[in-house]
C-alpha cells in the first residue's frame, strides 16, 4: 500500500505522538476547568506549547517527503485547522492571560486532528497538490476562515450556556469559570469579523486564480454557493447589531448553526470526497 505514514516509521511515530499530545492537552485543560486541579493548571500550557511545536514538526516532515505536499484534501485541511486553532488560542492565552475557554477550543482542534491522523494512515498517497500563489492564498484563507467560524460557534455556545445559568439564577461552574457575557460577546464578534475577512479573501483569491489559469468559474457549484451564503451571513452579522439592535443572544443561534453545518460538511467530505473541489489544483 502506497501510504506515506506506513512507508516512513519516524513520520508514523510522530503522527501517533501528536494525537497523544492533543488528547493529553485536552485532558489537562478539562481537568483544570471542571476540577480545578493544581497539577493540570501547572502543566496544561507547557503541554499546549509542545503540542503546537510537535504539530509544526510533523507538518514539516510530512511536506518534506518527496511527492507529498499539502493539498485540497480534506484530511490535510483538518490537520491545518487543528494547528490554526491551537496556535490562535495559544497566542490569545499568552496575550490576555485568560485560559478559561481553552478546553472548548482545544477539544475541537483535537477532534479534527484525530480524524486526520487516523484516516491519513489508512489512505493511499495520491500526491494531489495545488500550484499558484492565488490558490495558496485561497487555501490558507479558507483554513483561517473555518477556524474563525469554529471559534465564533464555540464562543456562542459558551455565551448561551452562561446566559441561561444567570437567567435561572444558577451560579454553577460556567458562571464561576468563564469570562463574563460582555467579554464572550466581544470574543464572538471578533471571530465573526475575522471569519468574514478570511472568507472574502478565500472567494476573491479563488476567482483570481481561476481567471489567471483560464479556467471557467462554475458559479453554481454547491460548495461555492454554500461559501458565498455563509460569507453573506457573516457580513450581515457584523452590521445587524449596530443597525437594528439585534443582540448577540439571537445571533448566537445562527453562528452555532453555521459552525455545526460547516463541521458536518467537512466530515462528510472527508469520507466521501477527496477534495473540496471537483478538480485538484
Amino acid at each position: 500500500m502506497n501510504n506515506i505514514l506506513l512507508n516512513n516509521l519516524p513520520l508514523l511515530i510522530l503522527n501517533q505522538l501528536l494525537s497523544l499530545l492533543y488528547l493529553s492537552t485536552t485532558f489537562l485543560y478539562g481537568a483544570h476547568f471542571f476540577r480545578d486541579m493544581p497539577l493540570a493548571k501547572k502543566y496544561k500550557q507547557p503541554f499546549l506549547v509542545v503540542t503546537v511545536l510537535t504539530h509544526l514538526t510533523y507538518l514539516g516532515l510530512l511536506t518534506s517527503m518527496e511527492g507529498y505536499k499539502i493539498s485540497y484534501s480534506t484530511l490535510n485541511l483538518m490537520t491545518m485547522v487543528g494547528l490554526t486553532l491551537t496556535t490562535t488560542y495559544l497566542f490569545t492565552e499568552f496575550t490576555t492571560k485568560s485560559d478559561k475557554t481553552g478546553f472548548f477550543v482545544i477539544s475541537f482542534a483535537t477532534g479534527a486532528q484525530l480524524i486526520s491522523s487516523i484516516l491519513t494512515s489508512q489512505i493511499q498517497n495520491t500526491g494531489m497538490t495545488f500550484s499558484g500563489v492565488g490558490i495558496g492564498v485561497h487555501l490558507v484563507a479558507a483554513i483561517f476562515g473555518f477556524s474563525a467560524i469554529a471559534i465564533a460557534g464555540i464562543y456562542s455556545i459558551l455565551y448561551l450556556l452562561l446566559f441561561r445559568q444567570i437567567q435561572h439564577n444558577r451560579f454553577e461552574i460556567f458562571f464561576q469559570r468563564l469570562p463574563n457575557l460582555e467579554i464572550l460577546e466581544k470574543l464572538t464578534m471578533h471571530a465573526v469579523s475575522l471569519g468574514f475577512l478570511f472568507l472574502t479573501i478565500t472567494i476573491f483569491a479563488g476567482i483570481f486564480e481561476q481567471r489567471a489559469s483560464g479556467e471557467a468559474i462554475t458559479l453554481w457549484e454547491p460548495k461555492l454557493v454554500t461559501l458565498v451564503i455563509i460569507w453573506l451571513i457573516y457580513g450581515t452579522g457584523i452590521f445587524i447589531k449596530p443597525l437594528i439592535g439585534w443582540d448577540i443572544k439571537h445571533m448566537a443561534y445562527l453562528f452555532i448553526f453555521l459552525f455545526l453545518f460547516i463541521t458536518l460538511l467537512i466530515v462528510l467530505m472527508t469520507f466521501f470526497s477527496p477534495t473540496f473541489h471537483g478538480l485538484s489544483f
